[in-house]
């Protein structure tokens, strides 16, 4: 992954005329589609177009998505101009949520399970578990005790009367 502003800097490079295996040399970068797909996209969407290093995965909320695709069939808008007008990376992802709509699998962010459970929270879980079981045996054994003693003090006023 490449920073925004190495994004920035390669495709001014590339817009100045430098040919793409220098900027490629320069930065690190394995194929000439990289820098190509990077203007595109700067073209098209602006700097929303550049994929930032440390944002892997955006997350849209359901309500964008069924504003992103009753737009598109009111507009009758192909899917890069959709992409572009609500500043969507890949025109692909719209084609997925109405594929998704129409199948009944596109779920409102209520309904969808908000992270998955790391392996470190899962045993934070099962430990305060134990540790509440082990408390409820101590609850039940002390009021098993207290009744006991109870009932030895019935027996003892019982005897001496």
């Amino acid at each position: 992954m490449f920073s925004k502003e190495v994004q920035i800097e390669a495709v001014t490079m590339y817009l100045q005329g430098i040919p793409p295996y220098k900027i490629r040399k320069k930065f690190g970068i394995k194929g000439t589609d990289t820098i190509r797909n990077w203007v595109t996209n700067i073209k098209e969407l602006g700097i929303y177009g550049l994929n930032n290093a440390s944002q892997s995965k955006t997350n849209y909320q359901y309500s964008f998505k069924i504003k992103v695709i009753k737009w598109r069939l009111e507009h009758k808008a192909s899917l890069p101009v959709t992409a572009k007008k609500f500043h969507i990376r890949t025109p692909a992802t719209i084609w997925q949520w109405e594929r998704a709509l129409e199948s009944g699998r596109l779920k409102s962010n209520k309904k969808r399970r908000k992270k998955i459970m790391t392996k470190q929270e899962d045993n934070k879980i099962k430990k305060l578990e134990e540790e509440n079981e082990l408390l409820r045996i101590k609850v039940a054994y002390l009021e098993k005790l207290e009744a006991l003693a109870q009932e030895k003090k019935k027996l003892q006023t019982k005897t001496k009367r």
